[in-house]
């Protein structure tokens, strides 16, 4: 019997182990199955969210969540092939032999389709955006340059960055305070629009776009055609909306530092931003800073492009599911910042100091009062700027020195709505103001005799407590009568006041009113082919200083004219559009009549005066060519071709850009790319009464990229390859652009 036990024992005890044994494998690896977690990835090491990670064989899918993770559970050992897609990034396969009870830890990158290209499929399935805080919309051009692209540019400021694209140009003397023209207008013709803030400069040829960082930027939004509408004055030409980046909505802390090197300009550039989320509320937290010296043509060394800058930007936002608020702080200095001339070696001009600081807030909430959205906004801007000249004898000895500085604040409010009405109407109206206030310059010119003491000092002011109010009201209504066409229109009044105090305190002012519409249409002609049609009343007030400003400029000395009439345009615009699965291309036709266009023209020596013309009329083709149908392979070309000429004397118009193409090619086989760019201009043989003639050019450019690592990216590119003469403007006191040189920039996130 006690045999009998133990052998019950013993056959009880390895049916137990037996068992047991069967057992460990089910609670070290659940159903011997292995699991595959891991992370998608662009090529900067950034997550991508909403990525589709899928086993065909299996028919098992799953999408990546905001950190790029994913999980594949529950996997019998064997081999696999994956795929990664996602709608704005080229698709990748990853092949794994999965072991029995395997965990997997993987991180896989995926290449973007070039971010241009998926802007201009997006300009065809959705409606442009003037204000991406606040949404407005018009069927017209738009061109969008994330900050993907922006970082492949090799560009020192904003102008720079949007000059290649259609329609757009530079406009001044060369060096580091351009500003950019879009169809052939500017000075305070194309409105600069920083989160929704409007930002204004006492600056005669037009708002700076100089001083907000490329790095600390999410996207530049480039809208052509009239947008008084939804902004007032100052938008006959278009918007150039900058967004600044966001930080995340998820915990989650990441940040970024850079720094660059260009050969031409000797400029260093460093950059350091951190971004989090604490308690739902994101922060992000930026510095900026750069440094170049006077940069070296094939002709020579040009004097005064010389710059230095800095900046700081916080920026809290917090996104729920029917609300969203940001808070942004940008506060900017520029020092030495030099204008180029010809004559800048006996007649030295720069801006000794820039300030400008931007306080900014905005409020969107879903589903409140009866309608769909309802967004306000608020913002702040003081900015301060000098400019100084010197007369310098043979010897650069100064004979004479000036100095201007000009200060005010800029302040506004908005508030606008939307409501679906009736299934087929978008209908959206809103309210805002612009104000500015304590509008002062102050004029010190000193003489010297050639011993360097002074022998006279003077100081005069010409703008003493400046001011503009300028409210607005407007209503825009889109009809989708089918999913064929579309209808856009709507209505603004304007009402503004500008006032100064002149010598003996005596003070001035003036009332202006004025109305815009437009009226707008999409026709969806076939599933790939659209056709888009636009006219719209647009108008611009002179600004305070047209108006009252006499005193020096980085160009000369400039008489204001209190006489001069606010300007009206009339914009017509038309445009095909045709997206196949492997191209995409456009063409867009404008014609703009501006009434009463306000114009600068020189008097004797460095005088300027302002006139208004008769009327001005500029019209013009531009469009753009993408191709992706090869692997590894992208080409983007882009083109326009403008005329602008005063209409009662056929006299050409200033800030006309010549014909120009712009082509480039991507090849991205893996971890790098390399992109070689053309950009040819045709000569400016029509010169208006501000510009020269100059000559055409052809060029060369070449970037390479490579993601070292998830965490490591280095660019190089080379510009002016082949060093060609050639000029940013045809600017009569223009100066030629830098020569060969290379711009190198390293990058590391964490």
């Amino acid at each position: 019997m006690s045999q009998f036990r133990f052998k019950r024992s013993f056959f009880s005890f390895l049916a137990l182990l037996f068992i047991f044994t069967l057992l460990i494998p089910s609670f070290l690896f659940p159903g011997n199955s292995a699991t595959i977690k891991g992370r998608v990835l662009d090529l900067y090491g950034q997550p991508i969210a909403g990525a589709l990670v899928e086993i065909k064989e299996l028919n098992l899918k799953v999408r990546s969540d905001e950190q790029g993770i994913f999980v594949l559970e529950n996997l019998a050992p064997g081999k696999y092939k994956i795929i990664f897609s996602h709608p704005h990034f080229m698709p990748g396969l990853l092949t794994l032999d999965i072991k029995a009870g395997e965990g997997r830890w993987v991180e896989f990158g995926l290449k973007a389709k070039t971010p241009k290209l998926l802007t201009l499929r997006e300009e065809v399935t959705v409606v442009a955006k003037a204000d991406s805080v606040i949404d407005v919309s018009l069927p017209s051009h738009r061109t969008i340059i994330p900050q993907t692209v922006l970082s492949e540019l090799g560009t020192a400021n904003l102008a720079e960055s949007v000059e290649r694209s259609p329609g757009v140009a530079m406009v001044g003397k060369g060096g580091y305070s351009m500003v950019p023209s879009i169809r052939g207008v500017a000075e305070h013709r194309v409105l600069l629009l920083i989160d929704g803030a409007r930002i204004v400069s006492e600056r005669r040829i037009g708002a700076s776009a100089s001083f907000i960082s490329l790095n600390n930027i999410d996207r530049i939004e480039i809208n052509r055609g009239p947008y008084s509408v939804y902004y007032g004055s100052g938008a006959i030409g278009g918007i150039i909306n900058v967004i600044t980046k966001n930080p995340p909505d998820v915990q989650t802390w990441n940040g970024t530092l850079l720094a660059g090197y260009n050969t031409s300009r000797k400029e260093k550039t460093a950059s350091f931003s951190l971004s989090g989320n604490l308690g739902g509320v994101g922060l992000l937290l930026a510095a900026n800073g750069k440094k170049a010296d006077d940069y070296s043509s094939p002709n020579g060394l040009v004097e005064q492009s010389r710059y230095s800058d800095w900046d700081f930007l916080i920026k809290l936002k917090q996104q729920t599911k029917n609300s969203e608020w940001f808070l942004t702080l940008l506060d900017y200095w520029g020092k030495d910042i030099g204008k180029p001339s010809p004559s800048a070696h006996l007649k030295p001009r720069w801006y000794p100091k820039e300030r400008n600081t931007i306080i900014n807030f905005g409020y969107t909430r879903k589903n409140i009062l009866s309608l769909d959205q309802l967004s306000v906004g608020f913002y702040l801007f003081p900015s301060e700027l000098e400019t100084k000249k010197e007369n310098l004898r043979n010897d650069l000895s100064v004979a004479k020195r000036a100095l201007a500085k000009v200060e005010g604040t800029s302040f506004g409010f908005k508030i606008r709505a939307g409501k679906n009405v009736l299934d087929h109407h978008q209908l959206s109206f809103g309210l805002d103001y612009f104000g500015r206030r304590g509008l002062r310059d102050s004029q010190q010119t000193w003489k010297f005799d050639s011993a360097g003491q002074i022998i006279s000092f003077t100081e005069t002011t010409s703008l003493e407590k400046g001011s503009r109010d300028n409210l607005g009201f407007y209503i825009d209504d889109k009809i989708q009568f089918n999913s064929h066409f579309s209808l856009n229109l709507g209505a603004r009044v304007d009402l503004i006041q500008t006032s100064n105090f002149i010598a003996g305190g005596q003070k001035t002012s003036r009332q202006d009113e004025s109305f815009s519409a437009y009226l707008g249409s999409t026709i969806q002609i076939t599933p790939r082919l659209s056709f888009l049609a636009n006219i719209g009343r647009s108008f611009r007030f002179p600004t305070i200083s047209e108006l009252f400003y006499t005193g020096l400029t980085g160009r000369g000395t400039v008489f204001g004219n209190p006489d001069l009439q606010p300007e009206k345009s009339l914009n017509m615009e038309a445009g095909l559009r045709y997206l196949h699965p492997d191209f995409f291309i456009s063409v867009y036709g404008f014609h703009n009549r501006i009434m009463d266009m306000i114009q600068k023209y020189p008097g004797e020596g460095e005088d300027y005066f302002y006139r208004n013309l008769a009327e001005g009329l500029i019209s013009g083709i531009e469009g753009e060519l993408a191709f992706w149908g090869i692997k590894d392979i992208e080409l983007l070309l882009t083109f326009h071709h403008l005329v602008g000429r005063e209409k009662e004397t056929n006299a050409p118009l200033n800030y006309i850009p010549p014909d120009r193409l712009v082509g480039g090619v991507r090849y991205t086989p893996g971890r790098f790319w390399i992109e070689p760019r053309i950009t040819w201009s045709a000569a400016k043989d029509d010169p208006g009464p501000l510009e020269i003639e100059i000559n055409g050019f052809t060029l060369v450019d070449l970037v390479f990229g490579w993601k070292l690592n998830s965490h490591c990216n280095l660019i190089i590119i080379g510009q002016n390859l082949t060093d060609t003469v050639y000029r940013f403007s045809a600017d009569e006191k223009g100066v030629d652009a830098p020569g060969r040189g290379a711009v190198v920039r390293f990058s590391y996130s964490f």
